[in-house]
């Protein structure tokens, strides 16, 4: 290199020196941020999770295991007593309701006909027996009669798009042939607590035969809860004979009352599986109680009273 050569080199290099220099001496100086809280003072001043994302969260997890263990669809809705917000999780959202709609059924029959037919309404709830089921439906009318009764029930209980099946459209059972959305069911249990002339079958419900004891029935002695329940099963479609499994209940602690409508379609098709799904969404429950949109009802907590009365 000649020696014209290196002196513009080092021109170069010393011009580009001094205009960087120039450069960084006027830059901005790099923002100011706090260093990162310690432990456990960083978790003391977190934000805290809403419940809902609280409760859902858990469910993400919860249905993962259910679903690996037993496959299957399933679904829950959520409703505070006395409350019409619903917040349902899974993919299974409507079904069949089958013995479960002896609940409104009941209460209709008990209203129309009194002290007559509540050894009747004893042998449909307890037992879920079909013949004293079909027995306070036609003590209702029959018929229209019949649909008219149920469904005035069921809007009272704030359901206001469930449309009841009977014989006039000829289904192979009736009424439980009726499509029953969970979330509408859980906003019925929701306001039955409230509603007059449900004492008798709330009793009921908190105490069922060994034929209904899963779900969320045996979670009151685990948790320090009371429960109240109504199952439900029978082929989920006309095509796929497998059972559909469905539970109407209430769950009362000393946060509230929440009425839970759940239901399980397992991929075996077998009963005794889709019972098992829903007792493992029912100890999912019981493992989020502080989670679980609770309320009060306007009126003295009959499923509390019952339950204590019970034992």
């Amino acid at each position: 290199m000649t020696l014209y050569k290196r002196l513009c080199v080092v021109v170069v290099v010393a011009v580009t020196a001094v205009v960087l220099g120039a450069g960084s001496a006027h830059a901005a100086p790099a923002p100011f941020r706090l260093p990162p809280l310690p432990e456990p003072i960083a978790t003391w001043l977190r934000p805290p999770v809403p419940p809902a994302k609280r409760l859902a969260d858990s469910w993400a997890v919860a249905q993962k295991s259910i679903r690996k263990a037993t496959p299957g669809q399933l679904g829950v809705s959520l409703v505070p007593v006395g409350s019409d917000a619903a917040q349902s999780f899974g993919t299974l959202k409507t079904g069949r309701a089958w013995s479960t709609f002896k609940v409104p059924v009941a209460l209709a029959a008990e209203r129309k006909n009194g002290a007559s037919i509540l050894v009747k309404e004893d042998k449909a709830i307890t037992f879920s027996d079909n013949d004293a089921a079909g027995d306070l439906w036609g003590s209702l009318g029959g018929g229209k009669r019949s649909v008219d009764a149920v469904t005035a029930v069921l809007r009272e209980g704030h359901d206001v798009t469930t449309r009841v099946s009977s014989e006039i459209d000829t289904p192979r059972s009736y009424p439980g042939y009726t499509q029953w959305a969970l979330a509408d069911q859980a906003r019925f249990g929701a306001h039955l607590p409230c509603m007059p002339n449900t004492k008798n079958i709330l009793d009921h419900m908190g105490s069922v035969a060994p034929n209904q004891r899963w779900g969320i029935a045996d979670l009151g002695p685990k948790q320090h809860a009371v429960t109240a329940v109504k199952g439900g099963w029978g082929p989920a479609t006309h095509a796929a004979p497998g059972y559909l499994v469905r539970q109407l209940g209430l769950i009362s602690t000393d946060q509230g009352e929440v009425a839970v409508a759940m239901a399980a379609r397992p991929a075996s098709g077998k009963f005794e599986d889709g019972t098992k799904m829903l007792t493992k969404v029912g100890d999912w429950l019981g493992q989020n109680f502080t989670s679980i949109p609770a309320g009060k009802s306007s009126r003295v907590s009959t499923v509390r009273l019952v339950s204590r009365t019970a034992g």
